[in-house]
């Protein structure tokens, strides 16, 4: 192929020519697909799936899920940091549709990380083959249209996979392995908090502190609600099903409610702490005292 007339490194070279390839199959519904794909894997969908995992289908693994993918996208927002690789947006010859998703560098690809670390850790905690192979199907497709759609190089792609397949099977052994043993409440108090101050202490950047914030809120509340409130999924679905809307209801409420200040981090930062708060203790103690959750026979300090 030829060389492009202007500067491109040469480790992007073949990157270069691989999306001109991909994208010279041109056609409508296509890209169409790919828009649809490429928002699969963004922040809003996890932040539906999450919550309705943890608050309507198991609290336990829901609560592993969540930390699983956030110190995933932590470490995918703390490389992307130190890589410092742009993304091909505005490189000549190069489509770039759906950039309202892009923000931000390039290596590696939060789309293919987010999407395999949730499945890694989804057909761990299911050990169902359906789902394993939805998961390969999700996973490929969303990772093929960000490079269909111009948004990512395809390396990107490729360590972005890496990375979630390796922190989401690790990271889920680790869960299950911290969840079988009787924390006490001190040490799960102090891990919830230790643990996102750590990561924050090497990784404070806008987003990094972020998913820190997140993964400190969600600890702690769910630390505190164990102690204090010690409530549990009861088994009638039309009762889960309430306890996700409401739940989903009230994080809407706290966007809208904090919608004009969003645009500056502290703001952020206290949006993500009554989101994680509201998630994991102050609605569960909610849907205790409207009976849409029932009280535990035993509080065990699992975080």
């Amino acid at each position: 192929m030829a060389t492009p007339d202007f500067p491109l490194p040469k480790s992007l070279s073949w990157q270069y020519h691989f999306i001109l390839w991909i994208q010279s199959f041109h056609v409508t519904w296509v890209d169409n697909v790919a828009t649809v794909l490429s928002y699969l894997g963004t922040d809003s969908f996890y932040m539906f799936v999450l919550p309705v995992v943890f608050l309507a289908v198991s609290r336990k693994n829901g609560l592993r899920l969540a930390y699983v993918f956030l110190t995933s996208m932590f470490f995918n927002a703390w490389l992307k940091s130190a890589l410092h690789i742009a993304r091909p947006i505005g490189v000549p010859g190069i489509r770039s549709g759906y950039i309202s998703s892009a923000t931000g560098l390039s290596m590696p690809s939060g789309h293919a990380q987010g999407t395999m670390t949730l499945f890694v850790a989804l057909s761990r905690w299911f050990s169902r083959k359906w789902i394993m192979w939805v998961g390969v199907v999700l996973v490929f497709g969303i990772g093929f249209s960000r490079v269909h759609l111009g948004l990512h190089w395809p390396m990107d792609i490729l360590v972005g996979w890496g990375l979630g397949l390796f922190l989401g099977s690790a990271g889920w052994i680790i869960g299950r392995w911290w969840s079988y043993r009787g924390i006490p409440f001190q040490l799960a108090l102090f891990f919830s908090i230790i643990f996102p101050a750590v990561l924050l202490y090497f990784n404070h950047d806008p987003l990094g502190s972020e998913y820190a914030t997140f993964m400190f809120a969600i600890g702690t509340g769910s630390t505190l609600e164990r102690k204090y409130v010690h409530c549990d999924l009861d088994g009638r679905w039309w009762k889960r099903i309430c306890a996700a809307v409401i739940g989903l209801g009230g994080m809407v409420a706290i966007q809208w409610i904090l919608q004009n200040h969003l645009l500056d981090l502290p703001w952020r930062l206290v949006r993500d702490l009554l989101i994680g708060w509201w998630t994991t203790i102050l609605a569960p103690w909610l849907f205790l005292k409207i009976d849409l959750y029932k009280s535990e026979e035993t509080s065990s300090f699992v975080s």
